[in-house]
């Protein structure tokens, strides 16, 4: 897909407002089997730079009331993407140029308005000082104070301070010469502190043998050197009765190739980063407390303070988790690739806030594996990529999203049965949908008590197939209602004919999709505590949930997992009993 407007400016990023372009790119791409790859990492969505952080004096973030804010005008008064459809129907029908040349102005009004906005964010974000009419929730107005008044302000804010928690560790000086001339007698600045490794006694030394080949150009044999490497690891490790911390001093000589003329680190001490401090067992605790448990950064950071007296930055703890969702990078893949080979998949999504943002989280599970993906919108074209070769039946609740993915589809029974009764409860006095419901009743009520007395066995449940015919004849597609909300229903069992049913042919298929509720419980719950998440922070949360849930429906211990080292979840036997 090549644009003779867009292609000569490779580098140039692509403007829009909304979802609407990037998903017209994505079909137009599918239409005409192009690549947009390279379009698609150069849409920038401005809206995402306004919504819940710019807030124009309006009463929506609609681009018509904003751009017409900014001062840009649309030729036609009822110019709206609405419109355009009746203009794009009209030309094609008539092909006069008239409805061609309102379409184009349209546009290209519409790209001048986006422009403007641009402007006029990019001027709020580089002269936010001299904006005319831009105030910040964040900061108090500025105005202007006598020297009198500036005094005044500082000794009322120092008082103001001096009620804070911690004043006496801290204390405030209302005079500032004072305070300036015992600085200057302590001479200024004070000394940095030690490097952490150099100060903390390590409980073991132990000393690494000598390497044989050299990393760089892989010369043997090394000789050993006089110099001497040191590292220290802090670690957590499982013992009988619970977590033991662990302060492990690596020493050995350094290895010298004549070859290279250049010296190393022994491998004992090389497979450590550099800089590193910490071990794996401290850093799948700190995880463990993140995902399973559900505890905020501060949360985890106070209690390894308080039980192991370590001090962890928030912002190391997130590169920890960046680093545990890349070191499970092929586990994630070992699980889809067993969820692709089953013979069902359980699926529903719920909203995440990303920065202010609303995005989705789906999960795919089939009772014993759980992946979780993230998109940008709740349109289903993550849900048909990744099931494209997909031949087992989908298990789903009756999002449309769904309905077109090409496979065998089972609809969820318990969505069905509480929709009924959440009608039935608010219309008790519509007699035909109380009779519609009750035929239904009658239909499903000793198929699930077959269910209950044979489990999930085609051999008993084909026979209620001529059930399902006669329901259909009689009371769906053979008979004609009044009731609105009967007519909805009948339409609703038309459509979702072969869906409804899928379980009564095959055996062990679910006929509810309380599966896939019940494993992205967990996301909800975290939407709860998070208000928001950034994208790549929320990607590497989800894959390790991933993990957690799959250990969870296998009845294996996550935490023992974390602490293993081991990627396999097939190899880890740690099982737990399930509750």
């Amino acid at each position: 897909m090549r644009s003779p407007w867009v292609t000569p400016y490779r580098e140039a990023l692509l403007y829009h407002y909304g979802s609407y372009e990037p998903r017209a790119l994505e079909t137009l791409a599918r239409r005409y089997q192009s690549d947009v790859a390279s379009l698609r990492k150069r849409l920038v969505n401005v809206n995402s730079y306004i919504y819940g952080k710019v807030y124009f004096p309006l009463y929506s973030n609609r681009l018509k009331e904003i751009g017409g804010f900014l001062g840009a005008r649309w030729t036609s008064p009822d110019a709206s993407g609405l419109q355009t459809l009746v203009w794009r129907q009209r030309w094609e029908d008539t092909g006069h140029i008239h409805y061609q040349t309102l379409l184009v102005t349209y546009n290209e009004e519409d790209c001048r308005a986006t422009k403007l906005l641009m402007d006029a964010l990019t001027k709020i974000q580089d002269s936010v000082d001299t904006v005319s009419g831009v105030e910040f929730a964040d900061r108090k107005r500025k105005q202007p104070l006598t020297e009198m008044n500036q005094q005044l302000h500082s000794q009322f804010g120092a008082i103001l301070r001096s009620a804070h928690f911690g004043y006496d560790e801290k204390k405030i000086h209302f005079s500032q010469d004072q305070h300036n001339e015992k600085q200057r007698k302590r001479g200024g600045q004070t000394g940095k502190r030690p490097p952490r490794s150099l100060t903390i006694r390590p409980m073991k030394i132990v000393k690494v043998p000598q390497g044989e080949v050299c990393p760089k150009c892989g010369h043997t044999p090394l000789t050993s050197s006089r110099q001497r490497s040191r590292r220290l690891i802090i670690d957590l490790v499982l013992t009988r009765h619970g977590v033991k911390k662990t302060v492990t001093e690596y020493v050995g000589n350094q290895d010298y190739c004549s070859k290279c003329g250049r010296s190393y680190s022994p491998p004992g001490i090389r497979k450590y980063e550099r800089q590193q401090l910490y071990d794996h067992g401290l850093k799948a605790w700190m995880i463990y407390q993140r995902i399973a448990l559900r505890l905020p950064y501060e949360s985890i950071l106070e209690l390894l303070q308080e039980h192991f007296h370590e001090t962890i930055s928030p912002g190391r703890f997130v590169d920890f988790v960046r680093g545990f969702a890349h070191y499970y990078t092929d586990t994630e893949k070992e699980i889809a690739q067993h969820l692709l080979q089953s013979p069902f998949i359980h699926i529903d999504e719920t909203r995440f806030v990303i920065q202010g943002v609303n995005w989705y989280v789906w999960v795919f599970t089939n009772e014993e594996y759980v992946i979780f993906k993230l998109s940008e919108t709740r349109e289903a074209t993550l849900v048909h990529d990744y099931l494209t070769n997909y031949k087992g039946v989908l298990i789903s609740d009756f999002y449309a999203g769904y309905d077109s993915v090409k496979c065998k589809q089972q609809k969820c029974w318990v969505h069905l049965i509480r929709d009924l009764n959440d009608d039935l409860l608010e219309n008790p006095f519509d007699m035909e949908y109380a009779l519609f419901v009750l035929e239904v009743r009658n239909l499903i009520v000793p198929i699930m008590e077959a269910v209950q007395q044979y489990g999930l066995k085609r051999w008993h449940l084909q026979k209620f197939k001529e059930s399902v015919d006669k329901f259909y004849q009689k009371t769906v597609t053979g008979k004609h209602y009044k009731s609105e909300l009967v007519l909805t229903y009948q339409k609703r069992f038309i459509r979702y004919r072969e869906s409804l049913f899928t379980f009564l042919e095959q055996d062990g298929m679910p006929w509810h999709n309380n599966t896939a509720e019940r494993a992205i419980r967990p996301v909800a719950k975290q939407r709860t505590i998070s208000s928001s998440f950034c994208e790549g922070p929320a990607r590497d949360y989800l894959l390790l949930l991933s993990i957690r849930q799959t250990c969870r429906f296998q009845g294996k211990s996550f935490f023992k997992f974390l602490f293993s080292k081991e990627t396999d979840l097939e190899n880890f036997g740690s099982r737990t009993r399930r509750r």
